[in-house]
């Protein structure tokens, strides 16, 4: 009787087992960068004031500071973008895929979108090492560099990079900051490359750059898919059945923290190759 009873109690599990649905499949890059979107939400300003002193901190209550730094925090904190191919002046541009490798005169845009509120920064590094920012731009210093869920970026805003001799790859890093003690130093950097100061706010740019493209780029390594565009007649059905998803009718990169714990910073580079 007891072997029985033994007997019909595997079975019972083994039938349990059976039934339990199957774990559910891998999210990609592109799946975390439309879980992890969040509504626009506000952020401290890039400033000092904004950035409590030791003092500050020591005599605030205890978990305030902690709260704070865990509302700058975002699950799969992520980045989608596209190259754009401009034809003409005024062109807003044909998004092209981005191993694709240009020619000498092509024109070149970037459109860049994030699931979460932060501030953004692109910048391009050249062959002597130094850092150059494309967006914000120091002849612009008013331009606004915060970018919110939904909220399309393109650098240049109306023109496009022009490939030239010699033959290569041109390197860009992105930057993606929900926290401005992550980017405090670049932002002031930025800030002061126009003015009499270009020489020194140069070196703060290259050092703010060396420190965050080691501490954030190689901790966390963010997960890259690349989204290829659909056939024309399956974007067409599909667009009849629902509104258009940007990634599904045209090339684009997803850039995702796909780590479980939270982050406030992201950065990712993107190649430009052409021959």
């Amino acid at each position: 009787m007891r072997s029985l009873l033994s007997l019909l109690t595997v079975l019972a599990a083994t039938a349990c087992l059976a039934q339990q649905e199957p774990p559910p499949p891998v999210k990609g890059a592109r799946e975390l960068f439309f879980a992890g979107a969040a509504p626009k939400d506000e952020l401290p300003p890039v400033r000092r004031s904004a950035l409590p002193a030791a003092s500050q901190v020591e005599r605030a209550a205890p978990g305030s500071t902690a709260d704070r730094e865990a509302a700058l925090r975002a699950l799969h904190l992520g980045l989608r973008y596209t190259l754009l191919l401009v034809r003409s002046r005024g062109d807003r541009g044909q998004p092209v895929d981005s191993e694709r490798n240009f020619r000498k005169g092509d024109c070149v845009a970037l459109e860049l979108e994030a699931n979460r509120s932060g501030y953004l920064y692109v910048l391009s590094k050249q062959s002597n090492g130094d850092w150059v920012p494309l967006f914000p731009t120091p002849e612009l210093a008013d331009q606004s560099n915060r970018i919110d869920p939904g909220q399309i970026v393109r650098t240049p805003k109306r023109a496009c990079f022009e490939i030239d001799d010699p033959p290569g790859t041109e390197t860009l890093f992105v930057v993606l900051s929900r926290d401005p003690r992550d980017i405090y130093e670049l932002s002031e950097g930025i800030q002061g490359a126009s003015g009499p100061t270009q020489l020194a706010s140069a070196g703060r740019i290259n050092s703010a750059m060396d420190r965050i493209a080691g501490q954030y780029g190689t901790r966390d390594l963010p997960f890259t898919e690349i989204a290829k565009p659909m056939a024309k007649a399956a974007s067409e059905q599909r667009a009849a059945a629902k509104p258009a998803d940007h990634g599904d009718v045209e090339p684009a990169v997803y850039v995702v923290n796909g780590s479980r714990k939270p982050a406030s910073t992201l950065v990712t580079k993107v190649e430009i190759s052409h021959r």
